[in-house]
């Protein structure tokens, strides 16, 4: 997303501590690319995720970018409404629009990056058909709302044009950034691999450096 070599990462606030949001958010800032926002409705996936306000006041703040993804069963009256807000990103799921180019249509006219996501199960060719709208794809490494690690998705990215942003998420560890960098993913998404414990920002920093594929101290910049 910003032209940067190496494999960057992306905090999941769903998985930081809800009650130390706003110090783990400040913690690992200086080492993300993005701070990604999972929006669910309970339906697409069997959880309820973050919402408007917290992105209002996230932007407010200086962080860094914020991407959003709809796991939502019907996204289109979302998408707006995001939009408006200033988010440098927002994917939305195939599996769950009426018209997926008329959706990135309207991510595109409001001036942020439309990212078409799709689940592990969902044919490559049908996503395949949509990349002329879209800027990049989020692939789902994990089933909606919870679930293990699944290698075998990553594989489908090969199917894809090389030039194209990849996003991936869902259950990723550091034992999966030699997998992810192979497929030629540009973004990580990180929930509890980043979130869990204390010393969040050593943490972060270390997640950084080795998602980068650098075996020297070195500090991500946005």
């Amino acid at each position: 997303m910003d032209g940067r070599s190496g494999m960057k990462i992306s905090a999941s606030l769903y998985a930081a501590d809800p009650l130390r949001l706003s110090e783990a958010v400040q913690a690992v800032a200086p080492y993300v690319g993005s701070l990604h926002i999972d929006i669910m409705d309970g339906r697409f996936a069997p959880a309820f995720g973050l919402g408007e306000a917290l992105v209002r006041s996230l932007l407010s703040e200086g962080l860094p970018p914020v991407d959003i993804h709809l796991m939502l069963e019907y996204p289109e009256p979302w998408i707006h409404q995001f939009a408006l807000l200033g988010v440098r990103s927002i994917a939305f799921h195939s599996e769950a629009v009426c018209d997926a180019r008329s959706a990135a249509s309207s991510i595109r006219a409001a001036g942020c990056l439309a990212y078409i996501a799709f689940l592990p199960e969902t044919p490559v060719a049908r996503i395949s058909q949509l990349l002329p709208e879209a800027d990049g794809i989020l692939l789902l490494t994990a089933p909606p709302g919870g679930g293990a690690f699944n290698a075998q998705a990553l594989a489908r990215l090969q199917c894809l044009p090389k030039a194209l942003p990849k996003i991936v998420d869902g259950r990723i560890e550091t034992l999966h950034f030699d997998l992810c960098t192979s497929a030629g993913v540009e973004l990580a998404v990180l929930g509890r691999a980043l979130f869990e414990g204390e010393g969040l920002a050593e943490r972060a920093r270390e997640l950084c450096r080795l998602a980068a594929g650098s075996a020297t101290d070195w500090r991500c910049t946005r």
